[in-house]
């Protein structure tokens, strides 16, 4: 009878519903006890396995359970299934002890990526929803253990849900909810340079301090399960962070076989203990049921270790434990015939192995590589990596030394929120380009405001370092009695002028008038002579002429002379101006003042064979070029030729030996355009090309600067739908070829058409090539040369021989990070058009900067590390007026030497006014760095101390002061950080 409670109006009546799921459930009980005898029975014969000098007696008892169980079973009744179970675990009893010999230490993770394939509200939601439900699940589950990584979630709940950070912190007091963030992110370590990487550790250990009241010591894993790859040197800063434990998923393809546990040995000889998942079943998203027993037999097998850490919790989208994973773990412990499942942390669960695991095998070099498309995915996001990095350790530099002088308040606060910036776009599906649309425009968001915060600290550290220079003696004022409609008002002009990436503002700051000093100012550790271009901006009254058109001279700080040579100028929001360049000697971590003096036509010029030229044939008619003329630059170290009908570059040579670095059966295509065939996860690997190449078409060769320090040729190309100029620049006393492209890319990438891909390619005349690659803290040779492609940072070189003479090229990039070698083809792969998850990622404008430097020999890796951050570190210029002050027109704060040494970040301490130096050693012996100070700005050295990464005092620290001259030793490719008290 119709209990008169219908769902549909057809008379169905609910009982029938309840009959049914009753009998639904009655039907899940039986399976969930019949896989239970399942799971104790194989774990029981897993036993004779692991014991095998038991297995004889073992065997006919487990033998005898199964015939019992299957009876039971058979008959369909859940009573007797139940029956037969404590019959079957009484009949095992033997084995039992065996069992719980063996422990599966559960813990609860929830893997929350930031950013992936949502936006940032949605990243914002999932860390509260998660935390949410964790909090709740542990009250009702006392036993119940979360780990959690990433000190970017404890900034989101502290931004957003304060309250249930309040009640985080509670439970990391009671040690439930585990801290596993040693990292601001679990980021991308290829891509993050050295200092990125020091700086993810320092905020994070500081941050969590300030929280939960954290030490290193209670956080010492670096939880990285999703990261693509790590470069070699991890384990070397690792052990400087107080990290001795990582756990990952990723090891990459070079490692085999990939063991569960290894100890990973960085170059330095410091070691990591890794815990490897990538052959586990769930990985970092499991699911606690019986399947874990596999994951442990395989462990147990391999390693001999019976305790076995398993990581369960919804992941990637956030969500963690589930109240079914939490009862299904209370009861599997309480079966007699299988392993104990108890709730665990990570931290526990390593120490449970750090004392037995002695003999574990050694791996040494990079866990590399994992999905090669993120070298290039979303060009922007890599841009805005690189370009954060840059600025902010320039700002830094530049207001670290100041505020040491007592003239500037160091912006500590600026720069860590510019850091957390950088820190937290190197996410691992950020910086790789495997995000979505909104991942790409917040990424570039959060850049901006680190580049509006690092040129404003930058610049008001050299307005301050200019106000304490004494100018007064560079005369030129001009006159008082000059007529009112006659004031040359330049100040006030080029207002953001060059700020668009972060740089400083080239604004006048001179009064307008007379003489104009520019402060250079080198935030690199070493002394560099360069082209520099500055601006000189005047709105002077109608009837002058322009001032591109006016001789310039420029004054040395010694007093020399040169004419300026005028690149370039026009009008700038209602200002006229002149760029001018002229040569530039800046002492490392220096400044000189250089005077611009406005028709200095009496100047000396360069001397011919110092001067950059342009080699191709002049016509006698200015207006006209020599009809098919060749193309080429020419200086004092290196010559290049341009072939017109392609724009590459068709001959490199280095002067010095003599040597043709182009291949010359296969001249350069400069630019080469592919389609790789349609693949899935475009934006995660790279796959074959589906048809062969493509080269650009000429539109026109221009010649534009003429020297004599600077020269420049522009082609422009166009490459179907896309239309770009590449600019050929060499300047005097310079060995690299600078190269510039910029244009606008329309090339879209389909399911039907494929991955259009656009790289810079060049064949080079060495036999034997091989190709060594920037990583952090250093570089490595890979024996690689079948095109696949391989992170590198800064530079990438190859080297090989000419005849019976070893040469080679250094490849120097802006912001490029996918590069590969092909037999002795070399390509920088410049713009690659995935279309999953970012349909559109590539499309507009492009702006990219390369530089070729030939070599012969061989070239130190501290050499090409220095052209490398020479290359991404321009002398920075600020106008000055004229001014008494205390400093001399040029000096040094602080001299850092050998060669060898590289300075791979400056900064004010955390706690001190000390100045940290981050110093690494590239080579393989031990090397004694010297930071002096005897002879520059600052006032000698109070006290001076060898620190970790978080900025402790290393027990056993070798830094030591005399005098006014710092000494440490670092060892073959080790690092360190030197704090500096000066007095």
């Amino acid at each position: 009878m119709c209990s008169g409670i219908c769902r549909c109006g057809k008379g169905v009546c609910i009982l029938k519903d309840n009959i049914h799921d009753a009998q639904a459930l009655t039907g899940a009980r039986f399976n969930h006890e019949c896989e239970r005898i399942e799971a104790e029975l194989k774990f029981a014969a897993d036993l004779c396995d692991l014991n095998p000098r038991k297995a004889a007696a073992w065997r006919p008892l487990i033998e005898k359970a199964a015939r019992e169980t299957r009876a039971a079973v058979l008959s369909g009744d859940i009573e007797n299934v139940r029956k037969s179970v404590k019959k079957m675990e009484k009949t095992l009893a033997p084995l039992a002890a065996a069992a719980k010999s063996y422990s599966i230490l559960c813990v609860g993770h929830a893997h929350i990526d930031m950013n992936w394939m949502w936006s940032w509200p949605e990243t914002v939601a999932v860390v509260t929803d998660t935390t949410g439900t964790v909090l709740r699940l542990m009250e009702e589950y006392p036993d119940f253990c979360f780990s959690q990584s990433q000190a970017s979630v404890y900034a989101i709940l502290e931004k957003f849900r304060p309250d249930l950070l309040a009640r985080v912190a509670e439970r990391v007091k009671e040690g439930r909810w585990e801290v596993t963030a040693s990292h601001w992110v679990e980021g991308d370590k290829n891509m993050a340079n050295a200092e990125s990487l020091c700086r993810q550790v320092l905020y994070t250990r500081r941050y969590m301090k300030k929280l939960f009241g954290l030490e290193p010591e209670d956080v010492p894993i670096d939880w990285s399960p999703d990261t693509f790859g790590f470069p070699a040197t991890t384990p070397t800063y690792l052990a400087k962070a107080g990290v001795k434990y990582m756990y990952l998923h990723r090891p990459g393809t070079l490692v085999t076989p990939k063991h569960w546990l290894f100890r990973w040995e960085g170059p330095d000889g410091s070691s990591v203990l890794v815990r490897n998942d990538s052959r586990s079943r769930c990985a970092y998203n499991g699911v606690i049921n019986v399947e874990m027993c596999k994951d442990l037999l395989s462990f147990v097998k391999e390693t001999g270790l019976k305790d076995f850490m398993f990581v369960y919790g919804i992941g990637d989208h956030g969500g963690g434990p589930t109240r079914r994973d939490l009862e299904q773990a209370i009861e599997m412990n309480t079966w007699a015939i299988f392993p104990n499942v108890k709730f665990s942390t990570a931290k526990r669960s390593f120490d449970a192995v750090g004392g037995k695991a002695k003999d574990l095998p050694v791996v040494r070099g990079e866990l590399n590589f994992e999905f090669a498309g993120c070298y290039t995915s979303q060009s922007l996001v890599k841009k805005a990596n690189r370009y954060g990095e840059n600025r902010l350790l320039e700002a830094e530099a530049a207001a670290g030394l100041v505020s040491a002088t007592g003239a500037l308040a160091y912006p500590a606060a600026d720069f860590e929120e510019g850091w957390r910036n950088v820190l937290f776009n190197q996410f691992h599906d950020i910086l790789p380009g495997s995000g979505v649309m909104d991942t790409r425009t917040y990424t570039h968001g959060i850049y901006q405001q680190t580049a509006a915060l690092t040129s404003q600290a930058e610049a008001r550290a050299l307005q301050a370092l200019a106000a304490a220079i004494d100018t007064s003696g560079l005369g030129g004022k001009a006159a008082d009695d000059v007529p009112v409609s006659r004031i040359r008002s330049g100040i006030g002009s080029g207002v953001g002028y060059g700020t668009h990436d972060g740089g400083i503002s080239w604004a006048e700051r001179s009064c307008g008038s007379g003489n104009r000093p520019f402060v250079l100012f080198n935030p690199l550790a070493f002394d560099r002579t360069e082209i520099v271009k500055v601006n000189v901006w005047d709105n002077g009254p109608a009837g002058r002429p322009p001032m591109k058109s006016r001789k310039y001279e420029v004054r040395a700080p010694d007093g020399t002379s040169c004419a300026g040579q005028v690149t370039g100028g026009g009008a700038y929001w209602g200002h006229d101006y002149a760029t001018v360049a002229f040569p530039a000697t800046v002492p490392g971590l220096g400044y000189s003042v250089y005077t611009i003096i406005e028709d200095g036509a009496g100047a000396p010029g360069v001397s011919p064979d110092m001067e950059a030229k342009q080699t191709g044939e002049v016509h006698h008619c200015s207006y006209s070029l020599a009809e098919r003329s060749p193309e080429g630059l020419e200086n004092s170290l290196i010559r290049a030729e341009i072939d017109p009908q392609t724009g590459a570059i068709c001959r490199l040579l280095d002067k010095s030996s003599g040597l043709e670095l182009i291949d010359p059966k296969f001249p350069a295509p400069a630019l080469e355009y592919e389609t790789e065939r349609h693949h899935g996860m475009s934006s995660w690997l790279v796959q074959h090309r589906g048809s062969a190449p493509e080269y650009p078409r000429v539109k026109d060769i221009r010649r534009v600067a003429k020297g004599p320090y600077l020269v420049e040729i522009q082609v422009d190309l166009n490459i179907r739908e896309s239309d770009f100029t590449v600019s050929y620049r060499l300047k005097a006393g310079d060995p690299r070829l600078f190269i510039g492209i910029k244009g606008t890319w329309f090339q879209r990438g389909t399911k039907e058409t494929g991955i259009p891909a656009l790289s810079f390619a060049l064949p080079l005349g060495l036999a034997e090539a091989a190709i060594r690659c920037e990583i952090p803290f250093g570089a490595i040779d890979r024996n690689l040369n079948h095109r696949e492609e391989v992170p590198s940072q800064k530079w990438t070189q190859v080297s090989g021989r000419i005849g019976d003479k070893a040469a080679g090229c250094l490849v120097l990039n802006d912001s490029k990070y996918g590069h590969s070698l092909e037999g002795n083809m070399l390509r920088v792969t410049l713009i690659r058009s995935s279309y999953e998850p970012d349909i559109l990622p590539e499309i507009g404008q492009h702006s990219i900067n390369l530089a070729i430097q030939p070599f012969a020999g061989e070239l130190p890796v501290a050499d090409a590390i220095r052209a490398g951050q020479a290359f991404n570190h321009g002398l920075k210029t600020m106008g000055a007026d004229l001014h008494k002050g205390r400093l001399p027109l040029a000096s040094t704060f602080v001299r850092v030497g050998p060669d060898a040494v590289i300075l791979c970040g400056m900064k004010k301490a955390e706690d001190s006014s000390r100045l940290v130096f981050r110093l690494f050693n590239p080579t393989d012996k031990r090397i004694t760095a010297t930071l002096d100070l005897t002879r520059g700005v600052l006032s000698g050295v109070k006290s001076v101390e060898e620190l970790d990464l978080m900025e402790r005092p290393m027990k056993d620290g070798t830094a030591r002061a005399k005098g006014s001259i710092v000494t440490v030793a670092i060892p073959p490719r080790g690092i360190t950080s030197v704090a500096v008290e000066c007095g």
